[in-house]
């Protein structure tokens, strides 16, 4: 009788563990729990600290429409877009590239990374698209390296578009770590609520 007593205290201890949520069975191991209660940090506009519908402030374009590239709009139906643009070897966007890479492996559940490492590419498809992506080059031309982009899915006037924010080393990086993070988990969230 002691036995059954024990079996059947511990099966109750096991539910209410399960449904307390101290277990899960999510093989993400909790990394949910920040999106349930995030609120984003940057909204749509066309300034510096906007995720942005069209060309932003400081582009020759600045207002204009932007027509996305169709691998990014494709990827975008998924998840969220990053990319970094760089040269393995070039020691000025080495720090931009290394912090953008590791947080797309950091969120790799929730984004999709493009290293667009322009050196080696057998297949030419990495430097097309590095060369491509310049057209979110926020200031205009000339291009330089490194250029990091984000693309998600933002309501704009009760639409769903493609909102999107892009920097460029050494001019325009001036965002740290922790504010890349956010501008990350800003897209993440939009995505997930806009999708």
């Amino acid at each position: 009788m002691k036995v059954k007593a024990l079996m059947a205290i511990v099966f109750v201890f096991i539910l209410f563990l399960i449904f307390s949520g101290c277990t899960s069975n999510n093989s993400s191991n909790g990394t949910d729990n920040w999106l349930e209660q995030y609120s984003p940090v940057h909204s749509v506009g066309s300034g510096p600290n906007h995720f942005w519908i069209d060309f932003p402030q400081g582009n020759p374009s600045s207002g204009q429409l932007v027509t996305h590239l169709d691998w990014i709009v494709d990827s975008l139906k998924n998840k969220p877009v990053l990319f970094v643009v760089h040269r393995t070897g070039c020691i000025s966007c080495a720090d931009q590239a290394e912090r953008v890479i590791s947080f797309g492996e950091k969120y790799e559940d929730y984004i999709s990374l493009y290293d667009l490492d322009a050196v080696y590419d057998a297949s030419g498809d990495i430097l097309q698209k590095a060369n491509e992506v310049y057209l979110y080059d926020p200031n205009g031309p000339p291009g330089y390296i490194a250029l990091t982009g984000l693309f998600t899915y933002v309501k704009d006037n009760g639409q769903i578009k493609i909102g999107w924010h892009t920097w460029e080393a050494p001019q325009d990086m001036t965002v740290n770590n922790s504010e890349l993070e956010t501008w990350i988990k800003d897209a993440i969230y939009y995505h997930r609520i806009n999708q």
